[in-house]
């Protein structure tokens, strides 16, 4: 395998539930078309501008291989992994058909998804496991990341035992996070929009309000072997201390301490006191109806 090449994951496995038209046939979003283009076509192009070969994760449905060859032509296909659910699936299976050593993943319904943004992650992987936009609100979007390959792999089957679901988790188990402040660079809001419905096609974008205004870094003192081998007494103040222990707190100074206030309720809400993730729940909700 050739040193660092790059593979682009496409999350396309989802049902579409929100996108579709009450009495009217089940539509694949991902063929739904904006300026005479499919959603999946505008991100494939995207994503191979800075990919050396590409992975569309299909989840459960084997019959959109056939139906996506026709617009994208030369692509991997990879279905959801047993055990898992959701785009952290769809990730970790992608990444097992990765024939680089560097992934970037992109959603297919985020359509205007700037080259940038890919590019800008992507070179953080010199001296970070993992990396994604951040808001000013301290939410981040977990979905679009750039991330090595031996890094997803390795934590598969940890999170599959524990029956995890979350995109973020992959961030918060992470030796070292690199988070690119999209404001600050002078991105677009659109750059990162998710059309999850009819009505997401006609509406703009904006920053959400927040204290976020730089970049944001994180290096924890453990590696990958680590993980591995559940050393925990060096995997304090991430995900893998916060399971095993039921205390999020560590995990929770190093995200609050940075404004990253999504990772910080997701830490809560993995606490085993009650009233903590009550407390994390809360503020989740919050931060989401701001945007």
């Amino acid at each position: 395998m050739p040193g660092n090449s790059v593979c682009g994951v496409i999350l396309s496995g989802g049902m579409s539930r929100r996108f579709q038209n009450p009495g009217e046939p089940w539509v694949d979003k991902a063929l739904h078309q904006i300026d005479g283009r499919p959603m999946i076509s505008r991100t494939y192009d995207t994503i191979s501008r800075v990919a050396d070969s590409i992975v569309i994760s299909i989840g459960l449905d084997k019959s959109r291989i056939d139906i996506y060859r026709e617009y994208v032509g030369d692509a991997i296909y990879a279905e959801d992994i047993d055990g898992l659910r959701g785009p952290l699936s769809g990730i970790l299976a992608g990444l097992l058909k990765c024939p680089g050593d560097r992934a970037i993943v992109v959603p297919v319904d985020m359509p205007y998804i700037e080259k940038g943004v890919l590019e800008s992650i992507l070179s953080s992987l010199d001296s970070y496991t993992i990396a994604s936009p951040v808001l000013p609100s301290g939410l981040v979007e977990t979905t679009v990341a750039a991330l090595r390959r031996e890094y997803g792999v390795s934590i598969r089957d940890i999170l599959r035992r524990r029956s995890r679901s979350r995109v973020a988790d992959l961030h918060r188990g992470a030796p070292s996070v690199y988070l690119l402040n999209l404001k600050k660079h002078g991105y677009s809001p659109m750059s990162i929009v998710n059309i999850n419905t009819r009505s997401d096609l006609e509406k703009g974008a904006r920053y959400p309000e927040g204290p976020l205004d730089d970049d944001v870094y994180i290096t924890r003192g453990f590696d990958v072997y680590d993980i591995i081998e559940m050393r925990f007494e060096r995997l304090r103040g991430s995900l893998w201390w916060t399971l095993e222990t039921g205390d999020p707190y560590d995990e929770l100074k190093t995200y609050l301490s940075r404004g990253l206030y999504m990772f910080a309720s997701y830490a809560l809400m993995d606490s085993r006191n009650a009233f903590e993730r009550y407390a994390g729940e809360a503020l989740l909700n919050m931060l989401y109806r701001d945007i």
